[in-house]
This record gives structure tokens, sequence and C-alpha cells, in this order.
């Protein structure tokens, strides 16, 4: 009986249902564009993080892979064979969409279908924009390959110098410079009801004998190669003579250098130039070689919507928070009753208003946060700054590690730092992934915390992008312990579970507490008591949690999940399974929120936070996930979870074949959208109670 589906086959499932909603003609075609974008955007972070991981395996001895519970090479072939399934299906919804595109009086062409009239303005783009920053590389068949760098777009080019009956044949790289130049370009039209738009690959296309003009070559042919490298971070714990900040830097640096993972060339490519450039980048056995199309890189089609002015979601308007009254101070409101927020329905604003005000009130004596990824430009930092400038002390724990933002945070760990900010790095061998804040005020000569916990980061860019819960509490019991985790961050010290009842901490108490918390639904079941678990998470894939709500479902607890990304249950399988359900939606909004809400003999018992249920999330990072306690916000969280379960528009159902299957809407059904379903309800839950 299979009782798991692999994680990484899982997680190709979810991107999957990106693709889906790229091909869904009730999404705008903007839309469709972007979401064809963060599938290929996704499918680079998988080859960079997760297949680089999995050949690892692979390249380990048989008698270590006997200790792993899956066959790397068997889920590595399996892999392939399904990035490839899904390439081509990419290609041909790029290809409709395309269509669609120039059916709305958009064209994207390329240089074969310029006029003269637009080839002299493209040739005058590359030659003021693009000429200047471009340095072609000579491949020399004696020689090794120059470095490419991961996730640059760049141009092979072919160049044939035929005299008297024979072929000279040369080999160039052109790196295209979108530091410098965008991807697309517009094209100035005469016609008001036709826009084109051209690809800067192509402009290049365009000026490559200008680029090439010291021999006089009689063919030239550019063709578009993607190399993607392993990106994991290497730490050196052995290395005692530099900071954790310098060993962060080393590792991204070494990243740069990583080893090929995957190789895309363009299918038209000759065979001979494309042998050549698989010899010299000595790819492995285990490296991926995708034959793609004319482009590459197209997690750029992000940027196409804007340029082409496409048709895109209505943005929505926040909605008020109706335990904060308009003009009344954020900290006095939490103070009377807990605040439940859900982000990008209610502003994010709500989070910086408190941080501002934390940092000009007089009785306000210290702020603490833990940061996992921060916004280019941020406020929630710039918050911190000016509450230290007002003589505040601030601390900041910033997590170095957040993938693929090292570079970002390393910036803003020093910014801090320079304005007298206490800054920390974390603990080894342990990723802080949990998002805390944490205000100390002078109250009656005592001191009175206020906190906020949340499921997202403290990060407003991603706050109107993705759904996410968080909590605002004067809970003395939680802010107390609140305290002891950031005391315990600063001081490393042993970890003291009887100092902490209500919160669930990762490592320490989290997957004790879940068993704890299941067995207690298990136990009801058997007495003939309501039993049921409702389970929202982003990842679903730890052996240990599934074995328990297996435990459960064969005792006769329903339980219902509604899981975003990877999900390594089996379903619906009989003596195994029969009482679990699951689903998974992909809308305009990344669904990022996670809570678990338990029966518990009908006296519900609810809790977000930064955790999902994962093993590294359960064993090998701090994360934080806290009760909610307001019956008011218990019922908020339970109506959510239901008008997502019946949405029938945009879930899939989470099946042992990872079909992606919509949800079939019954004969008479009306149309439920659960993004849209969830505002309304948000909405008229503001207004009654405003």
């Amino acid at each position: 009986m299979i009782t798991h589906i692999n994680k990484e086959i899982s997680w190709l499932s979810f991107n999957e249902r990106v693709l889906q909603e790229a091909a869904d003609r009730r999404n705008p075609l903007g839309e469709r564009f972007k979401f064809l974008g963060i599938f290929s955007s996704n499918q680079d972070e998988f080859f960079r993080v997760r297949v680089s991981a999995l050949k690892k395996l692979c390249l380990m001895s048989r008698n270590d892979q006997k200790y792993l519970i899956d066959d790397p090479e068997k889920i590595h072939k399996e892999v392939i064979r399904v990035v490839k399934e899904q390439r081509d299906e990419h290609y041909r919804i790029y290809n409709d969409l395309i269509s669609e595109m120039n059916n709305s009086g958009t064209f994207l062409v390329d240089d074969s279908m310029l006029s003269d009239e637009e080839r002299d303005f493209v040739f005058s783009y590359f030659t003021s924009k693009v000429r200047p920053a471009i340095f072609p590389i000579m491949v020399d068949t004696r020689y090794k390959l120059p470095y490419l760098r991961d996730e640059a777009l760049y141009l092979a080019v072919e160049l044939k110098n035929e005299k008297k009956n024979r072929v000279k044949i040369k080999y160039g790289i052109i790196e295209i410079p979108l530091k410098v130049v965008p991807r697309f370009i517009a094209i100035p039209s005469k016609e008001q009801l036709k826009k084109k738009i051209i690809f800067i690959d192509d402009v290049v296309r365009v000026g490559l004998k200008s680029i090439f003009e010291v021999d006089s070559y009689t063919s030239l042919r550019a063709y578009n190669i993607k190399i993607t490298r392993d990106a994991e971070l290497e730490i050196d714990s052995d290395d005692i003579y530099h900071s954790y900040v310098d060993k962060i830097n080393k590792s991204i640096e070494k990243r740069k250098e990583g080893d090929p993972i995957r190789f895309i060339y363009d299918k038209t490519m000759p065979p001979e130039m494309l042998n050549l450039f698989i010899k010299k980048l000595k790819l492995h056995r285990l490296d991926t070689v995708l034959e793609g199309d004319r482009y590459h890189n197209l997690k750029d089609l992000l940027k196409l919507p804007d340029i082409a002015g496409l048709p895109q979601y209505n943005k929505l308007k926040t909605l008020p928070i109706d335990d904060i009254k308009p003009n009344k101070d954020v900290i006095s409101s939490i103070k009377k009753k807990d605040i439940l927020l859900y982000f990008p329905y209610h502003s994010f604003d709500i989070i910086i208003d408190l941080l501002r005000e934390a940092s000009i009130d007089p009785k306000v004596t210290e702020i603490k946060v833990s940061l996992y990824r921060v916004a280019s430009f941020s406020s929630i930092t710039n918050a911190l700054i000016n509450a230290r400038k007002n003589r505040k002390k601030v601390t900041v724990h910033f997590e170095l590690q957040a993938r693929f933002d090292e570079e970002n945070n390393i910036f803003w760990a020093k910014r801090l730092r320079e304005e007298g900010i206490r800054v920390f790095f974390g603990i080894e061998g342990l990723k802080v992934h949990s998002k805390l804040c944490l205000i100390k005020r002078t109250e009656r000569n005592d001191d009175a915390l206020y906190c906020c916990i949340g499921t997202g980061n403290l990060n407003e860019d991603t706050a109107k992008l993705y759904t996410d819960c968080c909590l605002l509490t004067h809970d003395k019991k939680i802010n107390e312990e609140i305290d002891y985790i950031f005391n315990f961050l600063e001081k490393s010290y042993s970890f003291n579970n009887d100092k902490v009842t209500d919160l669930l901490i990762s490592p320490f108490n989290t997957r004790k507490k879940i068993s704890k918390l299941i067995d207690n639904e298990i136990k009801n079941a058997k007495n003939d008591k309501d039993a049921w678990i409702l389970i929202k998470a982003n990842n679903l894939v730890d052996r240990t949690v599934e074995k328990k709500l297996y435990q459960a479902s064969q005792a006769g607890v329903k339980i219902r999940i509604i899981c975003r990304g990877r999900f390594s249950l089996i379903t619906g399988q009989e003596g195994l399974s029969d009482n679990i359900e699951a689903i998974s939606i992909v809308d305009m909004f990344l669904e990022h929120a996670r809570f678990l809400i338990f029966c518990n003999d009908n006296n519900n018992l609810a809790f977000i936070g930064s955790a999902d249920l994962q093993t590294r999330n359960l064993d090998k990072r701090i994360e934080v996930t806290t009760p909610v306690k307001r019956e008011k916000h218990i019922k908020q969280l339970k109506d959510i979870f239901e008008i997502q379960w019946k949405d029938n528009v945009k879930a899939r159902i989470l099946d042992p074949e990872s079909t992606n299957s919509y949800m079939n809407k019954e004969s008479g059904d009306s149309y439920h959208k659960s993004q849209e379903e969830v505002y309304r309800y948000l909405e008229k839950y503001s207004v009654e109670h405003s």
C-alpha cells in the first residue's frame, strides 16, 4: 500500500497548478502571462535547489543510499520526465497566449517580422542603448569555456565565413545586459490600434553584424542558451576566523560558481554547436539538457503585461479593521482586545503604523523583532531605525540564510548596526523562521508587553501579494513567552520547555503538542464525540505527522486540508485515509496563511504561525505558532476555511494520482471563487462590527 507521495514529485504537481492558471481563460490575459512567468521562475529555483540536492543524493554511495526512503535515481528520472512534459505544455500555452495577444491588437514580433522603418528604429535603439554594454566572447575549441552565470541571458552565436567553397565556422557568446536594458521594447507604430513589442534578444539579433564587424562573416545566427547552477549555500562551520556575515558572503560568492545542473538550448541550434557546449560545460550524466524554444528566462513574462497594456486583476481596496477605530492609536486598541489581521485584505500599513507609533511613544522602552525577508526598500527597518533615533532600545534578529535574500538581508543588517541597533544572526544549525515583533512599554511603573505573531514575513511588498494571518495581542502569557524566546535567541542558553506552555515552538515542542492535539481528537472519536481537524498549510510532507493523521482517520476523525504546495499524504484510501480530504487553491494571491483548528469536543482550539508541517519546520528551525483565544477570531478562521473549502473555481483536488482536477461544480451551483468570497466576508464583517 502506497502511503506517501515523494516531495519533489509533489512540488512539480504544485507548479503544474500554476501552469493551469496560465491556461485558464477565466483569468485576465495579463495575469495568464504572469502565471507563465511564475511557473518559469519556480522551475528555475526547483533546479537550483531541489534537483541539485537530488543529484547529490544520487552520487552518494550505495551503502549510504540504503538509509534513504526513496531511490534517488528513480526519483531523478521521474522528475526529468515530468519536467519535459511540463515544458511542452508551457510552450503550448505560451504560443496560445501570443495568439490571443495578437488578436487583441498587441503583437510580439521577432527580427524577421520588422518593416524597414521598424528595423531602423530597432537598430538605432541597439546602437545607442545596447551595443555599448555588449562585450562578446569568442569560444575556442582548444580552451575552456568562459564562465557562464546562472540566470543570465545569453546568445550563442554561430559565425560563418564562406570563401571559395571553404566554410570556416567560429562561435561566440553574447551576454545581454539586462541590468542596462529591459527584456521587452515597445516599437513605435503609426497604426493606433496596433502595438508592437520585441524581445531584447531579437534587438541584439538585428545588431549582430555591427558587433562582429571586425571580420567579414557571411552568415551570423544566434541561439538562446541558459545555464542553471547549484544554488545551495555551503557554510564552513570549521572556519573560526571569520564572522557569520563573512561566512555567508563567502558562501554567496561560491553559489555564483556552483556546478551546472541544467542546460537549456534553442532546438534549432546545429548539432555540432550543441555538442560543443555540452562538452565544454562538462555536464554530468545527471545534469539536465533540455531542448527549448527560441526564448528562455521566461520568468521575464512577469514584466510583459505592463508594457503591453494587457488586462490584469483589479486591485482590491483594503478593508478597515473593525477593532481599530479611525484616528485611534494601535497600542491602545490592542490593549483592549486581541486583533486578528488577514492580509492582503487588511492593509499591512497597520504594522508599520504600530512600529511608527512605538518609535515616538514616550512610554515605549524597547522593541524586538525577528526578520526573515524584508522589502528592498523596507518601511519596517526604517521604522526601527527611527525608534533607535528616538532613544528606544531596539533588538533585531536577522536570519541571513533566507534563500536568495541573503545579500539584501546582509545590507539591512549592516545598516541597522550602523544606526546603533543590536543585531543578532541566529543560532548555529537553526534557521530562525518565526515572524515576531515585541514592544515593551512602561505602564504604572511596570513593564507591559504587546506583540504581533504572523504567518508571513514583516515585508510590505509580499503582504500585498500573499494571504497571511497576523495576531496582535496584549495577552500576558503569550507576550511573556515571546519575550523568553527573544532572550533565548540572544543568549543561546538551554531552552526550558516549562517556560513555554501556550505557544508551539519549533524545534522544542511543536511536534509533541500537535501530536497531543491529534491524540485528543482520536480519543474523542473513539468515545463517539464530534472529532475533526482543519489544516491550512503551505506544505505537508512530514512522515510522522502523516502517520498520526492516518491514525486519526482510522479512528474516525474527519480531517480536511487546504495545502498550497507540496503534499505527500494519500487521501481517501480505504482503511488508511477514508476520512482525509484535501484541496489546493492557486489564484491571484499566493495562499500563505497557516492555521490549525481542532474540534476539541466542540470547544474549538485554533492556532496560527510560521511553521509548515515539514520536517525542517518542526525540527530544524525556530518557528512560533500561537493559540488564537478570542471566540470571534476562531469563528473567523473557521468561516474562512469553509469559504475556501467551497471554492469551485480555483480549488483542485489533491488525490493520490496528483491529477490536479478542479473541484466539480454541481448542477445549479453558483460561481464560488474563494479569494473574492473571503474579501466579501471580511468586508461584511468589518461593517457589521464597526
